[in-house]
Parts: structure tokens; sequence; C-alpha cells
């Protein structure tokens, strides 16, 4: 059994001494590398950030960020929390400052994606290897889900850069036995959990792998009182899951913004748990599983191409046989979330972010042990060669992303889309007083950023829901001589209100100008509303 705690394990591909070393210099440059990647990453994703509101969810955190608000479920407490202190920088408006925390997690998921790989790397004596590192981070970021999610406000990059640290964190509490890598395991899971729903998915892995750790550490006798540790170690557990603190916080005292607007302790408890979610799970059925399979490997494909799926594979073959404990933490995370993310019914495809954090480490250890290979090869031929060899071999891989980002860069690139912002602040300028607006959850969160956010146009009566319930509502509206807007429902105008009133363009949706079919509504006697539907 190799030592959980040495950097130079005895591992041979295909016979020989196994590569490791460097010096104090050399860690410099390895933990340089990764600065530089990050910084590169960060960069990119800079530059292609969206510079302002998006709809949707988007405007729902850009806007709870910005008043600490609750999004919805699972309400995303250190989200939000973490999103008002970006909202506090002296850079471009509140949503561009929300969308640039997005860039900053995923440009650290990169960092850490890399460092979990080299760490690996030292465990297997591949040390030597540590550059191939850089090209699993490199193609990790450009990938076009990854990409995509560092450009605006939502919980996926934050959530790439908590699974990355855990896993760092693990993997090193093995290999040290320093209880501060413990606590950091416990604190990082903690902050997970209470961020994304979906890492209990991840809690199998997490769990198996502390569960060795205590086993091998009792019988290598190497800790003599564990229990301080590990109560320290709930402490810092529960330190992690504190930020729920703050969901309750608001559910007392009120909040500008709670989703789902809850009254009692059933519905703050069905926000925590996704529950308006929860018939998305498996939405596919059971009869569909190799069809979702399907899928789930073409989303794979798309992001690191069938040559990235081998490589990976490859990685993983290398790691079941050097260190099975830390193969077996990676491939039971990577299962619960891949099958999640296959079948989840609603924008599944931006859940498998996890997956491709995970695989580009794998990639990262197929391409060490080719190039391991091919090194071993060349040094029998002349050092000349082996370094002529690396060279090649790098400057091909540094090529392949750079291509890859610019075959990319034209269709994920979101610098320009401001046509949101321009046309919601168009409406809200132009809408006389006291209007009533009639719009679906892209538009409405727009509105509802610029008027929690901003204060504007709180004269303004919003209305959403089910656009099929809304020509009651406009006929009243109208016929009280209340200016009324409607806005896009699907892409289309809402088919009820375009067969009963005239519809007059207006820069979101259109402005409802008469009634056209006014013999299908009645007034009651009192007057105030249509009864007739």
């Amino acid at each position: 059994m190799t030592d959980p705690r040495g950097e130079g394990d005895d591992f041979v591909v295909g016979g020989g001494r196994a590569l490791s070393g460097g010096g104090e210099a050399q860690k410099w440059g390895i933990a340089g590398v990764g600065l530089l990647l990050s910084v590169f990453a960060g960069a990119l994703y800079a530059r292609t950030l969206a510079p302002s509101v998006m709809p949707g969810d988007y405007a729902e955190f850009q806007m709870s960020a910005a008043v600490l608000g609750v999004p919805h479920p699972t309400g995303y407490p250190l989200y939000v929390l973490l999103g008002k202190l970006f909202t506090l920088l002296p850079l471009g408006d509140v949503a561009y400052r929300v969308n640039l925390s997005s860039a900053v997690y995923m440009a650290g998921a990169v960092g850490i994606l890399y460092a979990v790989a080299v760490r690996l790397f030292g465990l297997i004596g591949l040390r030597r290897m540590w550059p191939t590192a850089a090209v699993g981070a490199g193609l990790f970021a450009v990938a076009p889900t990854v990409w995509s999610m560092s450009l605006v406000a939502r919980s996926y990059a934050l959530n790439a850069l908590l699974v990355g640290s855990v896993i760092f964190a693990l993997i090193s509490w093995r290999q040290s036995g320093n209880p501060r890598w413990f606590y950091a395991s416990c604190l990082l899971i903690g902050l997970s959990l209470v961020h994304h729903g979906t890492t209990y998915l991840l809690l199998p892995g997490y769990g198996f792998y502390l569960l060795f750790v205590e086993v091998e550490r009792h019988r290598g006798s190497l800790e003599h009182r564990p229990i301080r540790r590990r109560m320290l170690g709930v402490l810092w557990f529960v330190v992690g899951i504190s930020p729920i603190l703050f969901l309750v916080y608001r559910f007392v005292g009120g909040s500008p913004y709670y989703w789902g607007n809850p009254t009692s302790w059933k519905d703050f408890f069905n926000l925590l748990t996704g529950g308006p979610f929860h018939d998305q799970v498996m939405g596919y059925g059971w009869g569909s599983q190799l069809e979702r399979l399907a899928f789930g490997i073409g989303q794979l494909s798309g992001q690191y191409t069938p040559v990235g799926i081998a490589g990976g594979v490859a990685g993983l073959a290398v790691l079941w046989r050097a260190r099975r404990v830390e193969a077996t933490l990676l491939s039971v995370m990577m299962l619960g979330n891949f099958l999640f993310a296959m079948n989840y019914s609603l924008v599944g495809y931006l859940y498998f972010i996890p997956t491709y954090l995970i695989w580009g480490v794998l990639m990262s250890m197929g391409l060490a042990w080719v190039c391991y290979a091919l090194a071993r090869a060349l040094s029998r031929v002349s050092l000349v060669a082996l370094r002529a060899g690396a060279a090649l071999v790098g400057v091909a891989l540094a090529g392949s992303i750079i291509y890859m980002s610019a075959l990319r860069y034209p269709n994920i690139d979101q610098s320009g889309q401001r046509g949101v912002r321009d046309a919601v602040l168009a409406l809200l300028n132009s809408a006389p007083q006291g209007a009533s607006m009639y719009l679906d959850w892209e538009e409405l969160s727009v509105v509802r950023f610029y008027r929690l956010v901003y204060g504007m146009r709180a004269d303004l009566t919003l209305h959403s829901g089910d656009p099929s319930d809304w020509a009651k509502g406009v006929y009243c509206d109208l016929t009280s001589g209340t200016a009324v807007y409607v806005g896009n429902f699907a892409g289309a105008q809402p088919p009820l209100i375009a067969r009963d009133f005239a519809l007059q363009e207006a820069s979101v949706g259109w402005r409802v100008t008469k009634v056209t079919n006014g013999g299908l509504y009645e007034l009651p006697a009192c007057g105030t509303c249509a009864t007739c539907r």
C-alpha cells in the first residue's frame, strides 16, 4: 500500500523509475503557472462578460445580491451575501458587478482544477509532468458551458469553485495529515451544501473519503486523540452552513424580495429544499435512461471533444491503478452529478459543470501518462530529442486551447448584450403614470431589478403568472382608463390578449390600445371586474 502522505509513490507506467522531484524554485514555478491560468481565465471572462442586467434568473440574482433579497429555491444565501460585496465595487452598474463575481469564481475554479491535478501527479510519481495540468485546466476554462456561465449572474461558477476546493482540501488532508486541511474540508463542505442543493449528490463521495482516512489513521496509529479534531471539524461544518441563518433572518424580519413570499415555516422549508422543482428530478423517467445517457455523453463531448473523453478515460484508469481511494472519491462524485444532470428536465445541461471540472483533472492525468511514456521513449534517443519533443507537444497543446477559444469566442461573447437593459429602460421612461404591466418571468425580473435596486417606477403595477389569466385584468385596467402593457410569452404575443385586444408594439412587448372583442366580457353591477371567463 502506498503511503497516503507521500508525494513520491513509486507508480511506474511501463516499468522503470517514477518521475518525481523539483526543488523550491520549481514549486514556485508550478504555483506561478496556476496563478497565470486563473488570471488568463479571469481576463477572458472579463473581456466577454455581460455588461449589464440580463433577463429572468440572471436579473433575479443581480437584484437579490444588491438588496439582500432571497432568490428562487434554494435561496442561495452564500451567493447573495458574497454578491453584495461585489455590488460595492466602483465598476460598471450593479448588474455588471454581480456578473463579475461569476468570472472571479470560475477563474478560481480553473486554478483549483490545476492545483488538484498537480497534487495528484505528486501522489502518483508524475510530478515532472505538471505542465499537463495546465492543459486540463485550460480546456476546462474554455469549455462552452463553463465559459458561458462565467459571464452572467448564476450560481454555477461559485458551485464549481467550492466543489474543486473541497476535492483539493480532502486530498491534502490525507496526504499531509495536517488537521487544518480537515477543518478546511468540513468548512467547505458546509458552504457547498448551503450554496447549491446538488451538493447532496456529492456527499457519498465526501463521506467515503473522510471515513477511509479516519480508518487509515486509526490503523496507522497516526493520532492519539482524534475526538478533539473531530469536534472541531463539526464546528467548522456548522460555520459552513451558517449562511442559512440569513434566510431565516429575512423570513422572520422581512425582505424587500423573497421568492414565493413564504408565510409559514412549511413554505420556508419548501423553498430551502427546492420543493417547487422536485418534479424536475428524474423528469424523463426510467424508460429514457439510455437516451439520457447519450445526451450526457454528448454534452461532455461538446465541451472536450471525443479526444478529451478518451483522455479522461485514460486518466481515470491511471488514477485507479495508482490511487484507488482518490479514484473512488472522484468517480462517486462524478457519477452522482452526472446521473442527476442527465435526468434533470429543467436546463439540466448546466448542472454538468462539476463533472466537467473532474473530467478536466482526469484529462490532465491521461495526458501526463502519454507524455511520460513519450519522454521515456525519447530519452533513449537523446536529450535533444526529448527537449524538442516536449517543446513540440507543448506548442501543439497550447495552440489547441487558443484555437478552441477563438472558435468559440463569437458565440459565447456577451460583452455587447445591452439590448435587454435598453429596452426595459425605454419602457420605464415612457410608460404613463400608474400603468399596469403584465409580464412573464424573463421581463418581470428586469423591471423588478430597476424598481428595487434603483428605485425606479414604484407607481407601476406589475402582474405575472399564467398569461391565459391576464385577459380579465387587462380588460378591467383598460376600461378604467389605465395604460396597459403586455410582454412576450414564449417569444410571441399572449394568444388570448392578441385575440381580444388591439396591440401596439412597445420597447418591451406591446401596449394594449383598445378592446376588439368586448362582447366576450361583461361587467357586473359593481363595475369593478370582468367575470365572463
